[in-house]
């Protein structure tokens, strides 16, 4: 019986003791694991940066991110992909990094998924919030580069949406409406692999690349317009269409911007037209029609030499304003007017508009809508003050008046029906449902242009040069010349109506609003015409039979003075209604009294006092047609920045 106890007590000792094994055991597990995952977090956490580039952060750039073990060091690092953004040719099929695809900003759904933009599929309601430009204020996580890319996006989708119903909304066209490949500016972007270990201590997001020129580029596209670019300080601030763009230097990083939404955007008649020339507008240079079309553009040469010929204009700032009034060789008056800020520089509107739409390139998409550029000078373009189609209207009947005394030759003849016809097209226009984006009235314009810059281009380029001296030289004078008062005034000629002519810029003002555009031409046409037909001819004469030798004789023409261009005939002018392009001329066409109709008899060979006029009267009328086809920001104005042109001094995207 004393036995079986004890083997009782045994018994239960040995369960006791497998308990406390088993517990102790358990125990040991417990912290084995707490001690193994305390490792294991020590290196995972060694992995710096990775929930900095969360979804909440960079967007389905997100998917890139990864966590690479470095042996050597017992660590992690964190990999991931982030944007190189630039602008090019949607042809170009070269990018800042090699051997990597280029994915361009179209606004297609092929085009959301290459760059990782905007949401597609499923999550649509979420793009139509991102379209409708909604602002959330709890979303400012977010890298502004991924806003950016998305931004981008709905402005090739919403622009080109809205061209296509503009180009159904007018008559029936011969062509379909341009489509992106025929544009010549297009975001273009790569991905490019980044480690969080080389982020600098100061920036707690990915940041994208681009350039400094590339930027200027990207911000004139989306309608920003630059209030403080400080270079010295690095304080940039730009604004405009619902953005806030700034930027500054970040310790050993570099230039950084952000982007803010601030507004709602719109892409659709104020879109900037998507053209190469863009580039050049962004930093005050001017492509002009003597420019050469096969020439090597490297704009990264451009800050570093002074225009030589009249292929470029510089007029980003008073100071190059007045240096290409040199390069046209005007006095040193005409210059300095422009170097002081006590003289007059416009009229109706300034001055330096009167010179790109006399010399500008034409960059207007034939068969597009898109109107609007970046201001290339440091003058605001307020139409309040003047009216363009007035102009147009009196250009018209001031060339056909017998008191202007402009020659029997078929360039002016010219003029008269193309005059007269955008008179009419400038008519029907007003009845269409896009006024001043009709179709037919831009191509209208493209087409006006393109015969003035025929007959410029085959005219000499001394005269021409000539011409433009003397036309500034004279405006500028006016403008900053008080009339007599009175006692003068009485002394005007009178236009037949009792009412007397202007000498003076200084009365356009004081003239009512539907009388000025009248005085402004009989301004131009009565004195303006008279004093530069003159001047140009015996400077011209003078160059020609002395032995004085210019400065332009060191400049290389931009194009050939021998280029044979698409030139209208006499006899095509004047007798026959339809021309060879297919447009009629209206029923407003008018023969001047006086002057006789131009016939095939006629000698070409006229006296270079009708060659002159004949410049001058194309050169007025293609910069009414120029500024009329074009159009600029009310807000917008230059910064001086012209050697940031072709800049490649790399920049970020916070």
């Amino acid at each position: 019986m004393a036995a079986n106890n004890t083997t009782s007590a045994q018994g239960g000792d040995s369960d006791d003791d497998n308990v406390v094994n088993w517990v102790a055991l358990v125990i040991s597990l417990v912290a084995l694991l707490g001690t193994f995952a305390q490792v294991l977090q020590q290196y995972i956490a060694s992995a710096a940066g990775y929930a900095n580039c969360g979804e909440s952060v960079m967007g389905k750039w997100h998917e890139s991110k990864k966590r690479k073990f470095l042996a050597t060091e017992l660590r992690f690092k964190v990999q991931f992909e982030t944007p190189v953004i630039f602008v090019c040719p949607p042809s170009n099929t070269k990018g800042p990094i090699k051997n990597k695809p280029i994915c361009f900003v179209d606004g297609t759904n092929s085009s959301l998924e290459q760059t990782r933009a905007l949401l597609a599929g499923d999550e649509e309601a979420q793009r139509r919030s991102l379209q409708e430009n909604r602002v959330h204020t709890a979303d400012n996580e977010r890298a502004s580069w991924v806003m950016l890319l998305s931004q981008l996006q709905s402005m090739e989708k919403e622009s080109q949406e809205w061209q296509q119903q503009h180009y159904n909304s007018n008559p029936p066209q011969s062509l379909p409406p341009v489509g992106f490949n025929s544009h010549t500016l297009a975001v273009a972007v790569q991905a490019k692999e980044r480690s969080w270990d080389n982020m600098p201590a100061s920036l707690k997001k990915p940041y994208a690349t681009t350039t400094m020129c590339h930027l200027l580029e990207l911000a004139a596209m989306m309608g920003i317009h630059w209030k403080e670019f400080d270079r010295c300080m690095d304080r940039y601030r730009g604004e405009g269409n619902g953005y806030i763009l700034t930027g500054a230097n970040v310790a050993d990083l570099g230039v950084t911007f952000k982007l803010q939404i601030c507004g709602k955007s719109r892409f659709l008649e104020n879109r900037v037209i998507p053209v190469d020339e863009v580039k050049e507008l962004c930093c005050g240079f001017v492509s002009t029609l003597f420019q050469e079309e096969n020439k090597d553009r490297r704009r990264i040469e451009f800050p570093n030499e002074d225009p030589k010929d009249l292929g470029y204009l510089q007029l980003g700032s008073k100071f190059e304003i007045a240096e290409t009034m040199v390069l046209i060789d005007c006095n040193t008056d005409t210059a300095n007017y422009f170097r002081s800020d006590e003289t007059r520089h416009g009229h109706l509107f300034p001055v330096p508009f009167e010179l790109l739409g006399m010399l500008g390139k034409t960059v207007h998409i034939r068969n597009s809508a898109f109107r609007m550029l970046p201001n290339p000078t440091p003058y605001h373009w307020d139409k309040n003050f003047f009216n363009l189609r007035r102009l147009v209207r009196e250009y018209w009947k001031k060339i056909g008046d017998s008191d202007a005394d402009l020659p029997a030759i078929p360039q002016i003849q010219q003029l008269i029906d193309d005059a007269g016809h955008l008179v009419w097209v400038l008519e029907l226009d007003k009845q269409s449902k896009t006024p001043g984006y009709s179709m037919p009235l831009l191509n209208a314009l493209h087409d006006a242009l393109d015969r003035c810059d025929a007959h410029l281009k085959e005219s000499d380029r001394g005269l021409v040069r000539m011409v433009v001296r003397e036309h500034f030289q004279e405006v500028l004078k006016l403008a900053n010349h008080k009339s007599g008062g009175e006692g003068e005034a009485r002394n005007n000629e009178d236009d037949g109506g009792g009412r007397r002519r202007a000498e003076h810029f200084d009365e356009l003002t004081a003239a009512s609003p539907e009388l000025r555009q009248e005085a402004f031409m009989e301004l131009y046409f009565f004195k303006v015409l008279r004093e530069v037909r003159e001047r140009a001819v015996k400077s011209y004469n003078r160059r020609q039979t002395t032995q004085y030798v210019p400065s332009e004789q060191s400049r290389e023409p931009s194009i050939d003075s021998s280029h044979e261009a698409a030139g209208v005939s006499a006899q095509d002018s004047v007798k026959l209604k339809k021309h060879g392009d297919g447009r009629w001329v209206p029923v407003l066409h008018i023969q001047p009294p006086g002057v006789p109709l131009a016939s095939p008899g006629i000698d070409v060979t006229t006296s270079l006092e009708s060659q002159a006029t004949a410049i001058w009267s194309t050169l007025v009328f293609r910069m009414l047609c120029w500024l009329l086809l074009h159009d600029f920001h009310k807000k917008d104005v230059q910064i001086a920045k012209s050697e940031l042109m072709g800049s490649r001094l790399p920049v970020y995207i916070a």
